[in-house]
């Protein structure tokens, strides 16, 4: 069962997965991506089509590609915040989710300073 977090529980966790970031370069770029959180479905493509609740966080504005975070999909595999089309209802393939928001802007190109 997904137990997707609240609004105010995933501002919680983007805050603290935030402060893990010591690279003022990486800081900087979040400060500029980041969007008003709000939910949307993903259908997890790779069972039965079961559905679960993503936060849509940042708005990276390059093809209408957006940062999410997702306990269920690959989150419950490992890698709860990920790289999607805004307009995707899927989880897509793996190598678009990781174990961190600093590994999802590094993979991004957003490289310590």
């Amino acid at each position: 069962m997904n137990i997707s977090p609240n609004a105010d529980e995933f501002r919680q966790i983007l805050r603290e997965e935030i402060e893990k970031i010591s690279s003022p370069r990486q800081i900087a770029f979040l400060d500029s991506i980041l969007i008003e959180p709000y939910h949307t479905r993903l259908a997890w493509e790779y069972g039965k089509g079961e559905e679960f609740v993503a936060w849509v966080f940042a708005d990276l504005r390059e093809r209408d590609v957006v940062a999410q975070y997702c306990r269920g999909g690959h989150g419950a595999r490992g890698s709860p915040w990920g790289i999607n089309f805004r307009s995707d209802k899927n989880f897509g393939q793996d190598n678009g989710w990781y174990s961190s928001l600093k590994h999802l802007i590094e993979d991004w190109g957003i490289l310590e300073s």
